[in-house]
């Protein structure tokens, strides 16, 4: 069978050739060779689809993305790759397509996994360097659910060190003291989000075409808007959790590494489209997005005032403006609600932060999070060859999440996430919405920093002016969903000096697939925005 748009043989040694070229102009030679493959472009299901009617074989879409990228490994996205591996597996479901075999769903499909959830016989480190020898027998079990499916582990994705949580702006940037700093594909000299900066980077740069990240205060969010690509952050109930003390979640902890998770911790799917996350979604939870018209969608939109204020880039702003203009056109009905006095202000700010957010994070049963204890006994069980100080190497250690925070009565305490929930849960009934559509971040992506990022809360910016700290003005957005369990989607929105901006679309709790529903159909109201200058 002659393959669509194979890489003819010259093309494939030019590219060898270019690999021993210094770092810059080895990226430009790669990047101008393999940019216009369009076999690259695939999504998730478009891929799985061709594999299995034989237009496109698993080892030579795996060839391309390894290709990709060493063509682009200046982003450094990627703490551990094992190609020969990747490609014997690719081999076998081709191996199994010629035997007559009947392929499972997500046959051939390569999947980044975040370095912070097991992957069986993959270095799994936290973004910790110290953890390098720490080799999982297991899948965590979303993972284990993929490869049952078919799909193929590509690799680790790059993160930020996860073991240290006094690092907030390590977080943001997924800047590693072990690994470094993941840039952006859209612009090297800025990052890509994080803390799953590894996989917004790996989607953008078309080195991936699907990925699982992990959500804690905007994990997944973050990234998936300065990366231009979609992800979604599953509901945790937690209200329910709050309640009853248990963990329930719409996507199993099991295998998210290192000391047990908090209830707003939870992995999620990532994809450069809603429709490719929705696909993700529909195979590990066994639900299916319905099809949505775009004249029932109603959703909630900041009023003007939001606009002015003194955090929002101009140029966020237009973007958002402009794709809320083409939602109306189609039909959608877009419901202006006091955005920063109904939404934001259940959970407060980072400065004053509400008694929801503090016992939705850190109180009513929660577990150990983080702690040094816990990591101690974390290492003891998996990693014994490893101590706290190698670790640390001197950094601090992180006693705990929100350690020293005086909470109420167990009693108080229902009462106070109860009021939060309802406040929240009025938000939709009063309006009528099923949404509420805000731009994930009020900024484009950041420029990283010499010598990594500043703590507590980054450097100072001024969008409109007014000095800010760039963690609080990145993060303002970004506590409501976890705090209140609710489903998150982001999408691309659109560019604003060549940067992307992401639109989220949060949902209550439980309203998952109807929010990937309704992210399908908007998907397709805007198109898609443009990739990467090198995807061009």
């Amino acid at each position: 069978m002659n393959e669509p748009n194979r890489i003819p043989r010259r093309q494939v040694l030019q590219g060898a050739a270019a690999a021993l070229l210094p770092l810059a102009a080895r990226r430009e030679t790669l990047s101008r060779l393999f940019q216009s493959d369009p076999v690259l472009e695939l999504g998730a299901r478009d891929a799985v689809d061709r594999i299995r009617t034989g237009d496109l074989r698993a080892e030579r879409y795996f060839e391309r993305l390894i290709a990709q990228y060493h063509a682009h490994r200046d982003l450094n996205a990627i703490n551990f790759i094992d190609e020969p591996r990747v490609l014997e597996a690719a081999r076998a479901v081709d191996q199994r397509r010629a035997n007559g075999a009947r392929l499972p769903a997500l046959a051939g499909l390569p999947v980044a996994i975040k370095d912070q959830i097991l992957v069986a016989g993959y270095p799994s480190t936290g973004g910790n360097g110290a953890l390098k020898g720490h080799i999982p027998k297991r899948n965590a079990a979303v993972v284990e659910t993929l490869v049952r499916a078919g799909a193929i582990p590509f690799c680790m994705a790059a993160c930020p060190d996860m073991t240290v949580l006094d690092g907030l702006m390590h977080q943001v940037f997924s800047h590693s003291p072990s690994f470094g700093a993941v840039r952006n594909p859209y612009d090297p000299s800025r990052g890509p989000g994080g803390s799953s900066g590894g996989n917004g980077a790996l989607l953008a740069a078309r080195i991936a075409p699907a990925a699982l990240g992990e959500d804690t205060n905007g994990s997944i969010r973050l990234p998936s808007s300065f990366s231009g690509v979609a992800g979604l952050r599953p509901s945790t109930f937690t209200l329910e959790n709050a309640l009853r003390g248990t963990f329930r979640k719409r996507y199993s902890d099991d295998g998210l590494m290192l000391p047990p998770a908090s209830r707003l911790d939870t992995i999620g799917p990532m994809a450069r489209t809603a429709a490719d996350v929705a696909f993700l979604d529909a195979i590990i939870t066994g639900e299916q997005a319905p099809t949505v018209d775009p004249r029932t969608i109603r959703i909630a939109i900041p009023s003007p005032r939001y606009w002015d204020g003194d955090s929002v880039d101009e140029g966020v702003a237009k973007v958002m403006q402009e794709t809320f203009a083409k939602l109306r056109e189609a039909g959608c009905q877009l419901i202006e609600i006091d955005f920063n006095g109904e939404v934001r202000a259940i959970v407060g700010t980072l400065d004053n932060q509400t008694p929801v957010t503090v016992i939705a994070a850190a109180g009513l049963n929660a577990r150990p999070y983080f702690s040094t204890e816990g990591m101690a006994t974390w290492l003891a069980e998996n990693a014994p060859d490893v101590t706290l100080e190698q670790m640390y190497r001197g950094r601090p250690r992180s006693s705990g999440l929100l350690a020293g925070s005086k909470l109420p009565p167990v009693e108080e305490q229902i009462k106070i996430v109860t009021e939060g929930a309802r406040r929240y849960a009025e938000i939709f009934r009063s309006h009528g919405v099923a949404a509420i559509a805000f731009p994930t971040v009020p900024i484009p992506a950041i420029p990283l920093h010499p010598g990594g990022p500043k703590e507590p809360f980054g450097e100072t910016i001024a969008p409109k002016g007014k000095p800010l700290q760039e963690g609080k003005v990145i993060l303002e957005n970004l506590f409501v969903a976890p705090r209140m369990g609710a489903a998150g989607l982001v999408l691309p929105a659109g560019l604003t000096r060549g940067l992307p901006v992401g639109m989220e679309l949060d949902a209550p709790p439980g309203k998952d697939s109807e929010l990937l529903g309704i992210g399908i159909a908007i998907e397709k109201i805007l198109g898609r925005i443009p990739g990467p200058p090198f995807t061009r």
